[in-house]
């Protein structure tokens, strides 16, 4: 491994090091990154590493690392659909697609569905409610 490639480690231990690594693997379940990193006491140990300054910047510096650019963040995303929906240009079908996307982006909708018996059985809804701010 190149000296660039495990910079976000300097100044870890090997376990801490291996605990970071299981971490950003697994989704984030520090329990379970504790247990893979070999620790004696998962529960308490990976929640102690999460409240290390240290461990913190790791992770920081690791998820940094494997981030692929390729992939838009929240905010480009937001930014195009904003663009689409602003463009009178474009077909009206699409800048209400993009106007759905933002909002739906935003939580400018909730969807509540209810679920109530009756005699031939289960019956669902579902109702879309559309915040106005």
């Amino acid at each position: 491994m190149s000296e660039d490639a495990d910079n976000w480690a300097h100044g870890l231990t090997e376990r801490q090091r291996r605990f970071c690594e299981a971490y950003s693997s697994n989704g984030g379940n520090a329990l379970d990154a504790a247990r893979k990193a070999g620790y004696k006491k998962p529960h308490p140990q990976g929640v102690e590493n999460m409240q290390k300054p240290t461990i913190k910047a790791a992770l920081d510096k690791l998820r940094a690392q494997t981030t692929n650019a390729a992939i838009a963040t929240r905010e480009e995303r937001q930014a195009f659909w904003s663009q689409v929906l602003r463009d009178a240009e474009i077909d009206m079908k699409d800048r209400l697609k993009a106007s759905e996307l933002l909002g739906k982006a935003q939580t400018d909708f909730i969807n509540k569905t209810e679920v109530t018996g009756a005699n031939g059985g289960p019956v669902v809804s579902e109702v879309r409610i559309r915040f106005v701010g």
